[in-house]
């Protein structure tokens, strides 16, 4: 059998709080051990100023609305269209600022 996977989104796992809705639709669970991959909607009251994870690079993909991206202190404004790369263990901070903010996150190595 292939090892390829195809997944909807439908079918993801899904975490909620206040501030976003995290849609995982492929992590070790589904059998990738390289990367993970998520669809998020950030709400406009998610503002995390320290954004860090230790084990994982990522890397964000803007589909909609606008947030402030702070790195090493410089804060600027990205939108959709944008994306960005973070090596694992440096710390950036995010704020929405047009709602609602879609956006694709790949981990790698793959989240549990």
């Amino acid at each position: 059998m292939s090892d390829i996977k195809v997944e909807h989104v439908s079918a993801a796992q899904v975490f909620e709080d206040d501030t976003f809705i995290s849609r995982r639709l492929i992590r070790r669970d589904h059998g990738s051990e390289e990367m993970s991959f998520n669809v998020a909607t950030l709400h406009e009251n998610y503002n995390d100023q320290n954004c860090v994870y230790p084990e994982y690079d990522e890397i964000v993909y803007v589909l909609t609305g606008k947030a402030e991206l702070t790195i090493d202190g410089e804060t600027q404004t990205i939108s959709e269209g944008t994306a960005f790369y973070v090596p694992r263990g440096i710390p950036y901070g995010y704020k929405v600022v047009e709602a609602p903010n879609n956006v694709v996150a790949v981990f790698t190595p793959a989240k549990k």
